[in-house]
């Protein structure tokens, strides 16, 4: 898909929620400059000494990415199952087609699919000072459904360290975001290689992201609806300018416990209320439908000299466009990988691109279950999960704006202790110049995967958790990770996103000449 350039309005729009209005013109006209229509993509015949060091002139050019970029953009929140979801599926199979993959199929995938639309979610005040609409931050996913005419009470306030009870039984309680915070001791002190040669991640730095919550928020509403509160409202410690447009969690799991998200300034005021004894009777109405859907996992094949199988994986259904641009990635590597001759390439490649993200990580299970039996599991050497490229590190000012940094967003490497994985996460990472970065082990290896119990934070968990399958996921957790209705055109770096697909499948090539027992070779920690 391509589009007539420039389009600054769309960059405009999408823009105000992340940069300061002077900051935003000055890169908007940047990107005008840089986005005209993308030219042809390269087509001839590689030699078989490009699947040895990569030729990085033979990946798509700064503009096809923007063009994808701008394009994911446009496509806004693709929930699992929905049509914007099942038509970028279909851009993905036209393009990994034009991309010389032969080999493509779709398996389906069955999701519980939770859904409500803008008019049919929100929050009012109907007995107080000041009856009316509240401007709420977002619905919460899966929380739950109400009849159309909603669910009233006066709220509660539960605080922080406290714990929830039967006395919230029935009742519309008012919370907080839990916060978990880190800081660079939390990466150095359990990488097995860092890139910083700027030092840009110090021991003391700050590192706060959305994804460092999703585990605690789980617990908290599930001890609620194990409380029997018929609702809850979560304020969230961010202004109105950038609150909007949060999805979690996207676990799967449909609760009977109906929430939105506000900002913490509707926040302060109605825990001050609350306080003060003065706490008003509030109407939450969530009527959300629940629904059996079918959504697909794309799948392409390009043959080596081996039945054995290096995998790409990405997921299809997302937030924002860098959130998940790992799809756009892999058609630039399949281009790559499928004009090397075939007995150049000592494994076959799997492009797995799988729906279910948002949805409890659907795509991957049941794909696994399809195949538990059938002897694919068993040809997958290893696997490699990619998300996030490009992505510059975004943080919030004092006025509630947020601006870039200057910087990359920091980046990760999760790993078996292998040493062969980890000594390629390494190369690299240098390959394509990422810092601050780190290769690291995962923190519970343990994990089955479930979002209370993760192996990994990224995709490609399940399959490390159930399989054992050598996984390794490249990822990064831009603050705007989990935010919908926003552009990210303005927050990527495209010639990292360039250096990042090249030292990506240099990697991808090197490991397919390593052993298949070399693979699974773990040290102890």
């Amino acid at each position: 898909m391509t589009h007539s350039h420039p389009r600054p309005a769309l960059l405009l729009v999408h823009c105000r929620r992340f940069l300061s209005p002077a900051g935003a013109l000055a890169i908007a006209a940047v990107l005008s400059a840089c986005a005209s229509k993308p030219g042809p993509w390269p087509a001839r015949a590689l030699p078989a000494s490009a699947a040895v060091t990569v030729d990085a002139t033979q990946l798509l050019s700064r503009k096809q990415l923007v063009d994808w970029q701008y394009d994911l953009d446009e496509r806004l929140l693709r929930t699992t199952g929905s049509p914007r979801h099942e038509a970028y599926i279909d851009v993905l199979h036209e393009r990994l087609a034009r991309a010389g993959v032969k080999q493509l199929r779709f398996e389906p995938v069955s999701v519980r699919q939770w859904s409500v639309a803008r008019e049919n979610w929100g929050l009012e005040v109907i007995d107080g000072e000041r009856p009316g609409v509240l401007s709420s931050a977002g619905y919460i996913p899966y929380s739950g459904v109400t009849p159309p005419s909603g669910i009233a009470g006066r709220i509660v306030y539960l605080a922080p360290d406290a714990l929830p009870d039967a006395s919230l039984a029935g009742k519309l309680v008012l919370v907080e975001m839990p916060k978990v915070a880190w800081t660079g001791q939390f990466f150095h002190q359990r990488a097995v290689h860092v890139h910083d040669p700027q030092h840009a991640m110090g021991l003391d730095t700050p590192y706060a992201r959305p994804f460092q919550m999703l585990g605690p928020f789980i617990s908290l509403l599930d001890s609620l609806q194990a409380a029997g509160a018929a609702g809850v409202i979560v304020i969230l410690d961010t202004p109105s300018l950038a609150a909007d447009g949060l999805y979690a969690p996207y676990d799967g799991v449909v609760r009977q416990l109906p929430g939105v998200f506000i900002d913490r300034g509707l926040g302060q005021r109605l825990r001050d209320r609350v306080l003060a004894g003065t706490a008003p009777v509030l109407r939450l109405t969530m009527a959300a439908t629940v629904q059996q859907v079918q959504t697909r996992n794309l799948i392409g094949i390009i043959p080596g000299k081996s039945e054995e199988l290096m995998v790409l994986n990405s997921n299809t259904d997302g937030t924002n466009g860098l959130e998940t641009n790992g799809p756009n990635a892999i058609v630039d590597m399949a281009q790559y990988l499928s004009r090397l001759p075939q007995d150049s390439l000592p494994r076959s490649v799997m492009l797995l691109l799988t729906g279910g993200h948002l949805a409890g990580g659907a795509g991957i299970a049941q794909f696994m279950d399809r195949h538990k039996d059938d002897g694919l599991m068993r040809r997958m050497a290893a696997m490699l999960t990619i998300g996030q490229l490009g992505a510059l590190e975004v943080l919030p000012d004092s006025n509630g704006y947020l601006h870039l940094t200057g910087r990359p967003e920091p980046a990760t490497v999760l790993s078996p202790r292998t040493p062969a994985l980890m000594d390629a996460a390494s190369d690299m990472l240098r390959h394509a110049n990422v810092a601050p970065a780190f290769v690291l082990p995962s923190a519970n290896s343990g994990g089955d995967g479930s979002a209370t119990s993760t192996a990994w934070p990224g995709a490609g968990q399940v399959f490390r958790a159930a399989q054992g399958l050598p996984t390794m996921s490249y990822v990064k957790a831009p603050t705007y990770q989990f935010s919908y209705g926003i552009g990210t055109v303005t927050q990527a770096d495209y010639r990292l996103m360039q250096r990042e697909t090249v030292a990506l499948t240099q990697m991808l090539l090197d490991l397919s000449r390593v052993p298949y027992a070399d693979l699974r070779k773990e040290t102890a920690p």
